[in-house]
């Protein structure tokens, strides 16, 4: 199948889709794509929406979906790869890993055969990039874990986890910015909130973002709430 491929969501949305792979080289793709049509948008443009290996475009009439194909079209057959530098922002989160907020710590350490100051190590020392908002407001899917710290979900999903809990899941790490059902590991928890419905852009973290987590203590942690 060749790609990019275009197809609707539905009568007002458009998905443009890179690849069935994720990758980084997929994901600058899926930017650079964004920041083409930002740069030549569209009478009834209303949201780009990036994610692993696709870029959804929302739009409203005038725009009919025949003209946005056609433009969406045109500038995905015109994309070359780019010389810019990808603009992303850096940003540091501070993360208590004290096992009385890291829920679902003792699990991970059975399953990686890993200790408690291991995986506060490999999760501190990387830095991971956003590559999508979903699954609610504000959930940033982040990648890619090192192999060691790997975990698939949970066989039982728990049914309430607290706001601002940081997990991991197969090769990714998350923040759950609100509290909710959830199937990843809880490894911390964030006093930063990751989801503000009264403060523009909404999301703390944006898709290209580059993210670094700083353990901080169970004193720290109180002292920012």
């Amino acid at each position: 199948m060749p790609y990019p491929r275009i197809y609707p969501i539905h009568d007002h949305a458009l998905t443009i889709e890179f690849s069935t792979l994720i990758s980084e080289e997929v994901h600058r793709k899926v930017m650079q794509m964004k920041r083409v049509i930002e740069k030549n948008s569209f009478d009834g443009l209303v949201e780009l929406v990036p994610a692993y290996t696709s870029l959804t475009v929302y739009f409203r009439p005038p725009a009919s979906q025949i003209e946005v194909h056609a433009i969406l079209q045109e500038q995905a057959s015109n994309l070359k790869e780019s010389d810019e530098e990808e603009v992303h922002r850096k940003i540091e989160i501070p993360v208590c890993y004290d096992p009385s907020l890291a829920v679902d710590l003792e699990i991970v350490m059975q399953s990686t055969g890993l200790d408690h100051d291991s995986i506060v190590r490999l999760h501190t020392e990387n830095e991971f990039k956003v590559y999508m908002i979903g699954f609610m407001p504000g959930f940033a899917y982040m990648g890619t874990l090192p192999p060691a710290l790997e975990i698939g979900r949970k066989k039982t999903p728990s049914l309430n986890i607290p706001s601002g809990s940081v997990a991991i899941a197969g090769k990714q790490t998350g923040i759950y910015p609100s509290t909710s059902p959830g199937g990843w590991n809880v490894i911390g928890r964030t006093p930063v909130r990751m989801f503000d419905p009264e403060q523009p852009p909404y999301s703390y973290l944006q898709a290209g973002d580059r993210v670094r987590f700083k353990a901080i203590s169970l004193p720290d942690y109180e002292s920012y709430l």
